[in-house]
């Protein structure tokens, strides 16, 4: 009997870890309900033909639309802070290197996909969208230098903008919760070891989202597959809000709305009928 109650303690001690290490922060709900029950543009309304994605016009088109916007962001390596999604230049702007290795002044000589789009930059996104429509801003990094929170708060806190903060990287959301504790902010996760983005030791960690000790986010952003996942509906249930990732149908749509609060997605004129 001694050893099944030593079991039964050991059992409860790493329940107790766990939720400790998952928890996010209480009260989301109450505080941040007006991000909920919407669609957010992913990266704004582009078709990456005439309208690239996370361009002026893509967001210029969301805008027009009224619904919510996603986008990126990076630091140039002059401190400026830019919007665009890839860790390479390679696919947007058919160039080599990274966003992060050279200045504004740099990246505005490319194109976005060979149109007359440039790659913006956060104060220009926000200009247009004057507080419009609410925002989703994916911090971008995948080491601890949290340069890019530093430089993109005081940005974002001075415009006015109705906007929270996410990122794959928990350093980064840890950063912004230091900065600007007020702000809603959320962590994105998907079920790494399948996608095959992330393996080891690592994707288990991330996915099972050890790191909101760090983070101790308001919202999970979870890839729209995934919406069951423990640590997802444990979060859900502690309070957080879920957001999905990224719709692009309608089926997909109607799949999960039951399992989320709020909807990150493309196609968005099939999405809204």
């Amino acid at each position: 009997m001694r050893y099944v109650w030593i079991a039964a303690a050991v059992v409860l001690a790493a329940a107790a870890v766990y939720l400790f290490l998952i928890f996010p922060r209480p009260g989301a709900r109450r505080r941040f309900g007006a991000f909920a029950d919407r669609l957010y543009a992913h990266r704004g309304e582009f078709d990456n033909v005439r309208t690239p994605e996370n361009s002026l016009a893509a967001f210029r088109a969301a805008v027009k639309r009224g619904v919510g916007i996603e986008l990126d962001i990076h630091l140039t390596a002059d401190g400026e802070v830019v919007v665009f999604h890839d860790d390479t230049l390679t696919r947007l702007c058919g160039t080599e290197g990274k966003p992060e290795e050279r200045t504004l002044a740099a990246l505005r000589e490319l194109s976005l996909l060979g149109t007359e789009e440039k790659i913006p930059t956060l104060r220009e996104v926000l200009e247009l969208v004057g507080g419009s429509v609410p925002l989703i801003v994916e911090l971008k990094g995948t080491s601890t230098d949290t340069r890019l929170c530093d430089a993109a708060m005081p940005i974002l806190e001075n415009s006015g903008a109705r906007y929270c903060v996410e990122s794959f990287n928990p350093f980064l959301v840890a950063r912004w919760r230091r900065l600007a504790p007020h702000v809603m902010r959320g962590i994105l996760v998907t079920n790494f070891r399948r996608d095959g983005e992330t393996r080891g030791v690592l994707a288990f960690v991330l996915g099972a989202m050890l790191t909101n000790v760090l983070a101790r986010p308001d919202f999970i952003a979870c890839r729209h597959l995934y919406g069951r996942m423990t640590g997802v509906r444990i979060c859900r249930a502690l309070g957080a809000l879920t957001f999905a990732w990224t719709v692009r149908t309608r089926a997909e749509y109607d799949g999960c709305r039951r399992q989320f609060d709020a909807f990150i997605g493309e196609n968005v004129e099939e999405l809204l009928r």
